[in-house]
């Protein structure tokens, strides 16, 4: 073939690939489920997304802070299919809920001379407390309610023992923080992804309508598609997925090569952090989880100091199926609700035991 075939060839499937993308971002794309997007900044110069889906009932406090897991952002709690989409779920209960985009994620945006690179630890220093502060400033809470997811969950972990007076309680969905029994996520984690992870946005885009069709068994750890409509699927690679941080993966390496869960720096060990909180906490796993397995979570759990629940859900249930599981709305989500409810208070209630005192 000559020169000039093989640049005309090369041209029509590089415009072929970006038709592609553009067709099935739009044709996949759902919005959020949510009442309003709040813009938080942050210290060091981002800003970030922080979704609110208000009460649809008498209101409750103290509010919801919902935080996704890592590669994703806050449709993992406002997905586009209201069915599934826990915020919405909990705001009919009472709940003001507040869905947060970290930086990198979703609504976020970096600013001028913002940092490029960040890891856990950068969550829990600027985005954290930005939120919280967020939540007081629209609400006068002093307090939230935290659900995490994954990721999410063990920020909110590390969160308790880090801002005790701005959190009330946790729901800690598949919260990994073990690292001991997860071989296949060892092996995985030899190849870093560090290069690949900066494509991991658009690749889910490209892959999103062949979805059903192909699923790589590495991605079982994170997803039991058995379990999940193939519909719920595509929109989530079309909307929910996000690119993996450089340094959150170099954190997450270290966790898994050591069994840990510390700072960066070493300085903070917050595994060991977990019997000094006084929280109530609810832990949740699922049976074919391949990142956080039953019994990880339940190491967690059993470290926790303060009141404490845990609850494991079988069958078909994997680590992304405790949100967009087939049954998740009616098993999964009403278990976090009760747990909610139990550890909050009506507003009225609050505010006049506020003029009281």
């Amino acid at each position: 073939m000559s020169l000039p075939a093989v640049i005309a060839a090369a041209g029509i499937l590089l415009a072929a690939t970006l038709l592609h993308y553009a067709f099935w971002s739009w044709r996949l794309a759902v919005p959020p489920v949510e009442d309003e997007l709040l813009s938080v900044p942050t210290r060091d110069g981002w800003t970030l997304g922080l979704g609110r889906c208000r009460p649809r009932v008498a209101a409750r406090l103290p509010p919801v802070l919902l935080v996704h897991g890592i590669a994703m952002n806050r449709q993992a709690f406002e997905f586009g299919v209201e069915r599934y989409a826990l915020a919405a779920h909990l705001a009919r209960a009472g709940f003001d809920c507040f869905s947060l985009d970290h930086r990198g994620h979703g609504a976020s945006r970096r600013g001028p001379g913002a940092p490029r690179r960040w890891n856990l630890d950068t969550y829990l220093r600027e985005d954290v407390p930005a939120a919280l502060d967020a939540i007081r400033a629209v609400t006068g809470a002093e307090q939230v309610l935290w659900v995490g997811h994954s990721q999410g969950a063990l920020m909110g972990l590390a969160a308790c023992q880090r801002y005790p007076e701005r959190v009330a309680g946790i729901v800690a969905l598949g919260a990994p923080a073990h690292f001991d029994v997860q071989e296949r996520l060892k092996k995985l984690v030899l190849l870093r992804f560090t290069v690949l992870g900066r494509f991991t946005r658009v690749a889910a885009r490209m892959l999103a309508p062949l979805s059903g069709h192909w699923h790589p068994a590495w991605a079982d750890l994170a997803i039991n598609m058995r379990n999940v409509e193939r519909p719920v699927y595509r929109r989530l690679l079309a909307n929910g997925l996000e690119n993996l941080e450089a340094g959150v993966l170099e954190q997450f390496a270290a966790f898994i090569r050591e069994d840990s869960f510390r700072s960066m720096d070493g300085e903070v060990d917050y595994r060991a952090g977990l019997e000094r909180c006084a929280q109530p906490a609810l832990f949740v796993a699922a049976e074919r989880d391949g990142l956080a397995p039953p019994a990880v979570v339940q190491a967690a759990y059993r470290r926790w100091g303060g009141p404490k629940r845990y609850v494991v859900f079988e069958r078909d249930y994997g680590h992304t199926d405790l949100l967009l599981g087939r049954g998740a709305p009616e098993q999964v989500f009403p278990v976090v609700r009760e747990f909610l409810l139990a550890h909050s208070r009506p507003a009225g209630l609050a505010a006049a035991l506020e003029e009281r005192g």
